[in-house]
């Protein structure tokens, strides 16, 4: 996995990169494929993928089947790993008090 300052969350000795970071070191890079390229073959703009690769959009149900269709793997695949990564930087302090409804 790719040490990104940017879009790369280390904690706990635990490294999780964005999706975008996947699809373009696991995947693209690899393969020799550009953003452009991918981009024609999904059928989005070159900016879609561009700015998932960035960190800067999730990815949705569509662009999941999209890019398993593309990149031979599945869509559960991509939609992991975005959910994924919005559970581990999603701010639980935004939520204010919560009181339990059942006692564990």
């Amino acid at each position: 996995m790719s040490i990104s300052t940017t879009a790369t969350i280390e904690d706990d000795n635990r490294v999780l990169s964005t999706p975008g970071e996947i699809l373009k070191e696991e995947f693209l890079a690899p393969l020799g494929v550009s953003n452009y390229r991918l981009a024609k073959t999904i059928g989005v703009s070159e900016t879609a993928v561009g700015e998932i690769v960035r960190g800067e959009r999730r990815i949705s149900v569509a662009m999941a089947y999209r890019l398993a269709r593309a990149l031979g793997t599945t869509p559960e695949f991509w939609m992991n790993l975005q959910r994924d990564w919005d559970v581990y930087t999603f701010d639980a302090s935004c939520l204010g008090d919560i009181q339990p409804l059942v006692k564990a």
